[in-house]
């Protein structure tokens, strides 16, 4: 019979096991790109959508899919940037709005998955997702473009779906401020056209409302004084929603 010190041993050993191969998989994916804050702190996992070709709602009830798909995601704090430190990062700060948010790539010479399982995938494989942007004003350093194309970390396909609850999220037809400057990063710079990333991630990015506002994920600032202020180079004071409920 094999004894409880024993028995516990090997379960150690087995735990330790699985705990190596998840940061072999994933541990790389956990980079932010270098346009971003290197002080965003992400922790990163690994979970089944689904399983068995059902997946879940936000209330329990099971929805049958067509196959089954891994969610990796990211998640932590990010640094905060003040409106002069966007403007002191940024190439551009444009006006628009989303024309069109094009299929998910992978940073491969095909844009597409190695293999057919989360297995196959390299250590440095990651989505991104590119977004058009209709312009309708340059705020800062003009350009000839009247479209620019953004992209952001993450996407999905029919196997996984890759998400950075850091990265700004778009829709079409949404009128939108950015704080933009090329893309830099080792991990995606050099796949497909010429594009932007988003300075400061969510942070650099306000939609536009038609009530006057600049939104952003729990805080405004109104319109008018947010281009001013971009315009005179001064913070201008910005509110959250949790102090408008309170």
């Amino acid at each position: 019979m094999v004894n409880r010190t024993t028995k516990y041993g090997l379960l150690s050993v087995g735990l330790l096991s699985v705990l190596i191969v998840g940061i072999v998989l994933f541990g790389n994916l956990t980079q932010h790109l270098q346009n971003n804050s290197p002080e965003e702190n992400l922790q990163q996992s690994a979970l089944p959508v689904s399983s068995d070709h059902l997946t879940q709602d936000a209330q329990g009830n099971s929805t049958e899919v067509d196959s089954p798909q891994i969610l990796i995601s990211s998640s932590g704090s990010l640094a905060y940037l003040n409106f002069t430190e966007l403007n002191q990062r940024s190439e551009s700060i444009v006006i628009g709005t989303v024309k069109e948010i094009l299929p998910a790539k992978w940073n491969t010479h095909d844009g597409k998955r190695r293999g057919d399982t989360i297995e196959n995938l390299g250590e440095y494989d990651a989505m991104y997702t590119d977004v058009i942007i209709s312009v309708d004003q340059y705020l800062k350093n003009p350009l000839e473009q009247k479209e620019i194309r953004v992209r952001i970390q993450g996407g999905e396909d029919e196997v996984v779906k890759m998400a950075f609850d850091s990265e700004p999220s778009f829709k079409e037809g949404e009128k939108v401020l950015l704080y933009v400057s090329k893309d830099v990063s080792t991990r995606f710079k050099d796949f497909g056209p010429k594009h932007y990333l988003v300075i400061g991630a969510s942070l650099g990015k306000f939609t536009l409302t038609d009530d006057g506002l600049a939104v952003r994920e729990y805080e405004y600032v109104d319109q008018k004084e947010l281009l001013d202020a971009i315009e005179k180079g001064y913070e201008p004071e910005i509110k959250s929603f949790k102090e408008v409920k309170e």
